[in-house]
């Protein structure tokens, strides 16, 4: 079969066939064929599951850490038990049980002021000196947790409110 010629009928312009031009027709498929590209391998760590697996990591450590902190911070089995006050030598000394924790310790004063004495605190003791002042004989002390907020008072039902006790130095054993 021939190439049909176009422009050949009467009163059509003659178009010639140069050379290197295909002729009109369906003689193949006008897109070029495609080489199957090579397979390139993903480094390890750029490849999509260690991703997604490192991002639940850290959001699981973040979660765990967060959850920690909170757990510590509202911890409420933190609780003053068995409070006893002695005075040894003329020194204050006040020893209860409870857990490892940090603890503060305040001197309500026979006129009502508060005074903090946390940083008298070892453990779950503290020594008070006689020579500083810092109690009298109608002075009484308040322990509690130190991640317990509210007023400091001698009131039974604050007290069991903030899981505190106290102890009085009329009260004190010799």
């Amino acid at each position: 079969m021939q190439n049909p010629s176009l422009g050949s009928a009467p009163g059509q312009t003659a178009l010639p066939q140069t050379a290197g031009t295909r002729p009109l027709g369906t003689t193949g498929s006008v897109l070029p064929e495609l080489a199957e590209a090579p397979a390139q391998e993903r480094k390890w760590w750029r490849h999509p599951a260690f991703m997604v697996s490192i991002g639940l990591t850290f959001v699981a450590l973040a979660s765990a850490i967060t959850w920690f902190i909170i757990t510590a911070v509202n911890d409420d089995s933190i609780a003053v038990s068995g409070l006893g006050l002695s005075i040894d030598g003329g020194n204050a000394h006040l020893d209860w049980s409870g857990p490892d924790a940090a603890y503060s310790v305040y001197a309500v004063h026979g006129d009502g002021e508060t005074t903090d004495l946390t940083q008298w605190v070892t453990g779950t003791e503290a020594w008070l000196p006689s020579a500083l002042g810092l109690y009298e004989n109608d002075t009484c002390f308040v322990v509690r947790p130190t991640a317990t907020t509210g007023e400091v008072s001698l009131d039974a039902a604050t007290l069991g409110a903030q899981r505190a006790q106290s102890a009085c130095v009329a009260d004190a054993t010799s």
